[in-house]
């Protein structure tokens, strides 16, 4: 199987990465981590001038009309640059709207995406659930329209987003529904991860709100938008622990101990030999599974390897590398400081490393 990228890609690739290391710089991400919105609007502005933003969306609502490789190529680029910005929630909403929306809801929310106007987000995890595919949130219909009571956690960009798409229960199944967080009976509260991104608790009490696709295919919906966005949040994995390693390499060649530097120790360059192993490994797998997806292949197991990498791999080179670097790492005036912390964020979102094995473990024994 070969996974070196196409002309078209390698471009989109380099256009991304262009666009972000040229704008996002380490004094640029301090200025907006001191406020409150923790969002980089004019580099989001300028990725959507450039297609980037709605690359994966279909043409005839302003999208590029790519797929999930060329998508995973823009991702890794905001891994690598610490970007924040909400790809990982707008892009995947948009997917889910141009997958199963009706027309008007695909032309009332897409060509804002692609153009950069318009910001969603999904809301998935739910407190003593690990299983987002069957949410415990409750939708009721009466006289044709829908209401939501519950609480979802963990909503990235919830205060900069326009709609909220949220999974909920019906007394048939599993269906995915479009929220306006700004009407009654939507309260939300502040928190922040462990990148210091503010996310919210989302508190719903009998809220309206709209149906996408149908009912009876919500399980399907589901589980559609779960698998894109396991890998989606590999793909920007790749990118951070990418970076955590040349930022160690770059180190590691620089600090001198004994004379020399320590890059020619051998327990260093072990350490650096392992961190890159586990690199590789999230790409390839990250690779496979979003080619698999964008073919239209299964690509259940796929993901379930990628994310246990993105997991246990990306730990092990955070700990590495903030070992090598002797604990300057910590220091918020490192970058690398950056990248452990959402490298972190990225480990647990959506299952951590034990609950992609359990869950490979039962896929594998139903074969």
């Amino acid at each position: 199987m070969d996974f070196n990228l196409d002309e078209t890609q390698q471009e989109i690739a380099d256009l991304a990465r262009r666009i972000l290391e040229d704008r996002v710089t380490h004094l640029s991400l301090k200025t907006i981590e001191a406020g409150l919105a923790w969002f980089d609007r004019d580099t989001w502005s300028e990725l959507a001038k450039a297609g980037l933003v709605g690359i994966a969306l279909r043409e005839d609502v302003g999208g590029g009309g790519m797929g999930l490789v060329e998508l995973s190529q823009v991702l890794e680029a905001q891994g690598r640059t610490a970007a924040p910005l909400p790809l990982i929630p707008t892009v995947s909403a948009a997917l889910a709207i141009d997958q199963f929306g009706t027309l008007s809801q695909r032309e009332a929310w897409l060509p804002g995406v692609a153009d950069g106007s318009i910001v969603l987000t999904t809301a998935l995890q739910e407190y003593g659930n690990d299983d987002v595919e069957n949410p415990y949130v409750a939708a009721t219909e009466a006289a044709g329209t829908w209401t939501l009571t519950g609480i979802k956690v963990m909503v990235e960009f919830a205060e900069h987003a326009q709609r909220i798409l949220v999974a909920a229960r019906t007394p048939k199944g599993p269906a995915m529904f479009l929220l306006d967080p700004k009407v009654a009976g939507v309260s939300m509260v502040r928190g922040m991860s462990s990148r210091k991104e503010p996310v919210h608790e989302v508190h719903l009490e009998g809220t309206p709100a709209e149906l996408l696709g149908s009912v009876a295919e919500g399980a399907t919906m589901l589980r559609w938008l779960h698998e894109r966005l396991i890998g989606m949040v590999c793909s920007v994995q790749i990118g951070v622990t990418e970076t955590q390693l040349r930022l160690t390499a770059d180190y590691t060649s620089t600090r001198e101990q004994f004379g020399r530097p320590i890059a020619t120790f051998q327990a260093v360059t072990q350490r650096l030999a392992n961190a890159y192993i586990d690199v590789q490994a999230i790409r390839l797998a990250t690779c496979s599974a979003m080619w698999r997806l964008a073919s239209g292949l299964d690509a259940s197991e796929d993901l379930m390897v990628a994310k246990w990498f993105a997991s246990d791999g990306a730990h092990h080179i955070a700990h590495g590398a903030q070992h090598m670097h002797g604990g300057a790492g910590v220091d918020i005036e490192n970058p690398l400081h950056r990248y452990t912390l959402w490298s972190k964020h990225l480990e647990g979102t959506l299952g951590a490393g034990t609950a992609s094995l359990r869950t490979l473990g039962a896929q594998l024994a139903a074969d």
